[in-house]
């Protein structure tokens, strides 16, 4: 089996907002934020009760990738079909003679034949590098992204980069076995192969605000969306930035070990071919 990988492409979206704009609409909508529809309804919390308490700006990772397999391969198969009529001996076809077939009942010409199949399957995947939950990232098509040369050393001025948890091997694995399926009844496979035309590490940025309710004791952060906007409550809690691990050989760590542990059957031997991510990788 062979695969190859598209060359790993890594992006970062500019944000949208200032943290000023973005600040100001968490303060006009901080009190229904941060108490909820029903501590709001109950406690009515006064907007000065809830005071702002801290900040953080980060980048946060998702992954996307898209895979299509590719099986060639043949299958013998049985054919059968009726001719005209009883008086029917035996059928000529091209230039060959075929006795009618005595196990069936009506009468019958039956065929040995193999069939030349080819199967193609395809399967895609936006999804979080912190937990792996699915994300629609559609909503990004709209801005502009800008490429990532140096991800070592990928730190904005002002803002944390958070380390994806989620490595492409593990990625790569879950969306592989989506389209990595046995071919039925094949008796010879001529062609398998599997490619990763697509597999990129985004880094989309997020303005998080962290708000006190003391009379209740509560801290709640709200995240915004500095590309949309949009305002999400219950936000992670601020976390200072984690070094040393925006490594890119860590992050696309697929291996031809790492992808033949889904690879139907344990013996097949897997050719891995990886595009150069770089002008000193040819």
């Amino acid at each position: 089996m062979e695969i190859y990988i598209a060359e790993e492409k890594v992006f970062y979206y500019p944000a949208q907002f200032t943290p000023e704009v973005a600040r100001d609409r968490v303060e006009q909508k901080k009190t229904g934020l941060v108490a909820g529809a029903v501590g709001a309804l109950i406690s009515r919390p006064k907007p000065d009760e809830i005071q702002f308490s801290a900040a953080e700006y980060r980048y946060e990772p998702y992954w996307m990738v898209n895979i299509t397999s590719r099986t060639r391969f043949e299958r013998n198969r049985t054919f059968t079909f009726p001719v005209s009529g009883s008086e029917v001996q035996s059928v000529i076809l091209m230039g060959q003679v075929f006795p009618l077939d005595p196990r069936q009942r009506e009468p019958a010409v039956t065929l040995d034949g193999v069939e030349q199949c080819l199967e193609e399957n395809h399967a895609s995947r936006s999804c979080d590098a912190l937990e792996g939950k699915t994300i629609d990232l559609s909503r990004c098509q709209n801005f502009q992204r800008l490429v990532v040369e140096d991800l070592e050393n990928f730190v904005p001025r002002g803002w944390l980069v958070t380390p994806p948890r989620l490595k492409a091997s593990a990625v790569v694995r879950q969306v592989m076995s989506q389209v990595l399926k046995p071919a039925q009844n094949a008796h010879l496979i001529l062609e398998e192969k599997v490619e990763v035309s697509l597999l990129e590490l985004l880094f989309l940025p997020v303005y998080a605000f962290e708000f006190e309710w003391s009379a209740k004791n509560k801290r709640s952060v709200v995240e915004f969306d500095a590309l949309s906007g949009d305002l999400r409550s219950s936000g992670r809690k601020l976390q200072e930035q984690v070094k040393g691990m925006l490594s890119r050989d860590l992050i696309f760590d697929v291996t031809a070990d790492a992808v033949g542990l889904i690879v139907p059957g344990g013996s097949i031997a897997v050719k891995l071919v990886k595009a150069a991510v770089d002008s000193g990788k040819k």
